[in-house]
């Protein structure tokens, strides 16, 4: 009998959120040094920084389609979160990983993530974790950062898992809730609580949760 799909995600539980969340300052550096003006980086401190990347993308590639310009975009920000953790050792959270190894005896551990394949083999690199994950779903490379598509392609594939164990995504558990899949918050890092969504602050919680099941 095969053992039962533990889903996991990268952000805010084995490396955290930081990496990701200030990749887009040395996005906006690497922008601005290509295009020799500094105007850009006035997105780095805007809540809605997001929505200058297709002004800057436009600008640094006017002749790329629109699917192309959001390929290269998106390995562009790959690249400034691979380098945010080679250069922050302390991003990678040990202890979770060392935690989650143990679990491998008893389910599947799957990774639901929307950095791309190529970007994730870097990461997993970066971080030593590779073999740690017995399934692994990532985004498409002309995909936007969409949890949901990803989450679809692996429920068409695998099944839905026993549980899912996040970061603070809110569509990541509407998708669950959706779907009648059990989803824990894993608030490792003191964000704001998900109403309605299960959450746990430390490992020993995590055990005690999944002791449950």
């Amino acid at each position: 009998m095969e053992k039962p799909i533990l889903a996991t995600t990268l952000s805010g539980l084995f490396i955290k959120q930081e990496a990701w969340e200030k990749a887009h300052i040395l996005w906006y550096k690497e922008a601005a040094k290509k295009l020799k003006d500094n105007s850009v980086l006035k997105w780095i401190d805007k809540p809605d920084y997001f929505k200058g990347v297709d002004e800057v993308m436009q600008r640094l590639y006017p002749n790329l389609a629109e699917e192309e310009r959001t390929k290269t975009a998106r390995r562009m920000f790959f690249d400034s979160v691979i380098q945010n953790i080679q250069e922050n050792p302390h991003l990678k959270n040990n202890k979770v990983i060392d935690y989650f190894s143990t679990l491998k005896k008893k389910y599947r551990l799957a990774l639901i993530t929307t950095n791309t394949r190529k970007a994730l083999e870097r990461i997993l690199l970066a971080t030593n974790l590779n073999g740690l994950f017995d399934i692994i779903e990532a985004s498409e490379e002309s995909e936007k950062d969409d949890k949901i598509a990803v989450f679809e392609r692996f429920t068409k594939k695998y099944g839905k898992p026993l549980i899912y164990i996040g970061g603070d995504k809110k569509d990541s558990f509407d998708y669950c809730k959706n779907h009648k899949i059990q989803g824990i918050f894993a608030n490792l890092e003191g964000q704001e609580e998900i109403e309605g969504v299960k959450s746990v602050h430390n490992l020993e919680e995590l055990g005690k949760k999944l002791a449950q099941l």
